[in-house]
């Protein structure tokens, strides 16, 4: 310890020695509640990246599933969501992963709020979270056409288009090729249950998706439930 800093709390300790428990606190803040709030302000942050990164780390991404197009209830969203986790994931993939939902609203009334959620899914599927994607025949046939849906032949075995052959919807590609990119949802029983519309909406695969093991099994729940 330098000779400076013994110096500096010998005369620290002299000052606080004729004082009361009172008069103690009142000078220690007076003179060191910077200190004081930086060194709260730091245990804090460290506290909280601990727990975060070590103690109760934050649970990852299972597979994501975004409506486009409209508004969805949070509360049916989130029991559409708990449904599909249930029935596809393992009690260890639970502890660690989630089965997570979201929407885009494109017709708000507000362009401002559009412009914000189309540029919101955009940055989402160049960032790969987007894995399903519920949305009319029109807004679906659009996005084929733009290359942002994979043909469900390169995700689903023969025998599952087979069973969603009479629901199979097909759309040009950029090429002009005819593709089966989506399933219709019309009178699907999980959505119905859990409130979400299902009449003109359609499930389709985003095109670079990269838990597609996870958008099989989700997908076979969905049509099988």
């Amino acid at each position: 310890m330098s000779e400076y800093l013994k110096n500096f709390i010998a005369a620290e300790g002299a000052k606080l020695k004729g004082m009361t428990l009172k008069e103690k606190a009142v000078y220690i803040w007076e003179y060191y509640k910077i200190p004081i709030i930086a060194a709260v302000v730091i245990l804090f942050i460290a506290g909280s990246i601990i727990n975060s990164v070590w103690i109760n780390p934050p649970k990852k991404l299972y597979l994501q599933i975004a409506f486009y197009g409209g508004y969805v209830d949070d509360s049916s969203l989130s029991a559409l969501c708990g449904n599909i986790e249930e029935a596809v994931m393992t009690p260890e993939e639970r502890e660690t992963l989630q089965v997570t939902g979201t929407y885009f609203m494109l017709d708000s009334g507000d362009p401002q709020m559009d412009m914000a959620s189309s540029q919101k899914f955009m940055a989402m599927i160049a960032v790969q979270e987007l894995d399903l994607l519920v949305a009319s025949q029109e807004e679906l046939g659009f996005l084929a056409y733009q290359n942002m849906l994979l043909p469900l032949r390169d995700i689903l075995p023969d025998s599952q288009m087979s069973q969603y052959s009479d629901k199979l919807v097909s759309a040009p590609d950029e090429s002009g090729a005819e593709l089966e990119y989506a399933i219709k949802l019309d009178g699907n029983r999980l959505f119905i249950d859990n409130g979400i519309m299902d009449e003109g909406q359609c499930l389709a695969v985003v095109i670079n998706n990269m838990r597609q093991d996870n958008a099989r099994r989700a997908i076979e729940h969905i049509f099988n439930s």
